[in-house]
């Protein structure tokens, strides 16, 4: 649902900001004052492609923004896929400057167009004289016709359908890769074998690596470090020339020894420096073990680069590291196992894709038959609403047709046929309906299955092109009806129309020496009745066509009032 919008520097429009109902918006305005701009402005929003010749003259950017309510599970699913963090509301906003260059963002964050229109489809239906969103696509006529099915049976048997053909497409698949060409298996196979046996060959274990290099490391640093160790061993108990460092300790001990008897304090200072001779005396020996368990052996050292660079060879082929290369080595061995196997593993998946196939085959059926029952009575429903929007003799009529492949959605192909005159044969709907029809066929089709249809705006620009008297009174109750379960924005020259507005703008050209500009105004109740007697009569604005505004009015909110207790017209 839009709930506000924001426009500055587009085409004729300096800036403007409108809050809308949640149910029916009307705009009107006399003939050329831009009241299409609004719609302009709403396609170009969601990603209507659009040039710089729509910047206002002078001005450097074009820029729209709208709020939106955030509450279907679709567009929370799409915002959450690509990352966009979002609350019950989310902002749409869309910028082009005079290189041409557009940015579209969704809560400040970039967005491309395509994504862009991907979500449009969740938030508004856009119906009129050029642009038509929903109901010249065929690939949505399934899913209104799937909307229009009531009760449980036919969604159950689609999700049933869903699954098997998603297991149907994955078997097939696999049966694919199966057969490939005898000679392409036997490459695969002598590929797979080498990489196999020099895997197997290779002997490797988790954790050799790193206990390789810790021993290479102590190989190659032999010599420096038997050197070290020899030092220190000298330096504290085998001096060549003159006293060791336990030579000293020792001597100091003694001395020590010779008149701790002489008082307590130097019994400590005895036990202190007993210490450290016995700790002193616990390191020589340690330094003495470490240094003759030192040894240089250059074959052990060679044995360890060669292994060290085999492991390096397999891990540029097959991994990063061992593990990863004896992940390598199960997956090949699958694969190797798979294609050896081959003919007897296919032969097991078509037994499997028969099984399948019939399961697929079946819920298809059924798929078709409810399909053929709901669109007889869909037929049916909306030619009841055409007739009420003026279509007397129109011909409207939901084709089922079963096709020769299964789809996402089964096996049929829906068309929706109609004819605006007798004796005329139905054709498709994009090839003989006008831009007014295509827009009454929508409401008759909202009307049918308002209650279930999920796009929470629709918009119609114009939509009483060519219609007057009891018809566009019909398409305004119809509008009014559905504006109680859906927001609508409504283009409209019928007062008829206008009258059932729960929010009123009226747009207006203002013209000076210098530049034109196109303005909204919100309308009070005032207003709203002086721009109704202005629709009903013309220019010239009289007692008389106030006081038919003012009649209208009434009759509007008397039908309301009914709509709203009953939710019938």
């Amino acid at each position: 649902m839009l709930l506000e919008l924001y426009i500055k520097n587009f085409a004729l429009i300096d800036e403007v900001k409108l809050e809308f109902s949640n149910n029916l918006n009307i705009l009107t305005g006399e003939t050329g004052a831009g009241k299409s701009i609004i719609i302009d402005s709403i396609n170009f929003l969601l990603g209507e492609k659009q040039n710089k010749d729509i910047i206002r003259r002078g001005k450097d950017f074009a820029y729209v923004e709208g709020v939106f309510l955030c509450n279907n599970e679709k567009l929370q699913e799409e915002l959450r896929n690509f990352g966009i963090d979002f609350d019950e509301h989310v902002i749409i906003s869309r910028e082009i400057n005079i290189n041409g260059k557009n940015i579209s963002r969704i809560n400040g964050r970039t967005i491309t167009v395509n994504f862009l229109k991907q979500i449009a489809q969740y938030l508004i239906d856009v119906h009129g004289q050029h642009e038509h969103q929903s109901l010249l696509n065929e690939e949505n006529y399934i899913y209104i016709l799937d909307s229009f099915y009531s009760g449980e049976e036919l969604s159950s048997i689609k999700i049933k359908y869903v699954e098997h053909y998603e297991k149907f497409n994955k078997i097939d698949k696999k049966i694919e890769e199966l057969k490939r060409d005898e000679q392409y298996k036997l490459q695969k196979l002598d590929i797979l074998s080498f990489q196999i046996d020099e895997i197997e060959r290779a002997n490797l274990k988790i954790g050799e690596e790193e206990e390789l290099i810790k021993r290479r490391n102590l190989l190659s640093n032999a010599e420096k470090i038997y050197s070290s160790l020899a030092n220190a061993y000298e330096s504290l108990y085998q001096k060549s020339e003159g006293y060791s460092a336990f030579d000293e300790i020792s001597f100091s001990l003694s001395q020590i020894d010779n008149i701790s008897k002489f008082d307590d304090s130097y019994q400590n200072l005895k036990r202190d420096l007993e210490d450290v001779y016995y700790r002193l005396e616990d390191i020589i020996d340690r330094l003495r073990d470490f240094k003759e368990k030192i040894e240089f052996n250059p074959d052990e050292l060679n044995l360890i680069e060669e292994r060290l660079d085999l492991i390096n060879r397999l891990k540029r082929k097959y991994g990063k590291s061992i593990e990863e290369i004896m992940e390598y080595y199960e997956k090949i061995k699958d694969e190797y196992e798979n294609i050896e196997n081959s003919e007897k593993i296919i032969d097991e998946l078509l037994k499997e894709r028969e099984e399948c196939f019939n399961k697929l085959t079946h819920y298809a059926d059924m798929l078709t038959k409810l399909r053929k029952e709901a669109a007889e009575n869909l037929s049916r429903r909306i030619e009841e609403e055409l007739r009420y929007l003026g279509m007397e003799r129109a011909k409207f009529f939901v084709c089922v047709n079963e096709m020769d492949k299964f789809s996402q959605n089964g096996k049929d192909e829906v068309q929706f046929l109609f004819s605006a005159n007798p004796g005329e044969s139905l054709k498709k709907l994009n090839k003989v309906a006008s831009g007014g029809e295509i827009s009454r066929i929508m409401l008759a089709i909202k009307t049918v299955i308002a209650d279930i249809d999920e796009i929470p705006t629709l918009i119609f620009d114009e939509i009483d092109t060519g219609i007057s008297g009891r018809t566009a009174q019909a398409v305004a109750e119809k509008m009014c009806l559905i504006s109680k379960t859906h927001q609508i924005l409504c283009v409209t020259h019928l007062p008829q129309i206008a009258a059932m507005a729960d929010k009123h703008f009226v747009i207006n050209k203002e013209t000076s020496d210098e530049k034109t500009t196109t303005t909204v105004h919100h309308l009070n109740d005032n207003e709203k009745v002086n721009e109704i007697a202005r629709m009903v009569g013309g220019a010239i604005v009289t007692e008389l066509t106030i006081k038919h505004a003012k009649e209208m009015i009434e009759i509007a909110n008397r039908l309301k009032q009914t709509i709203k207790a009953s939710g019938r017209i």
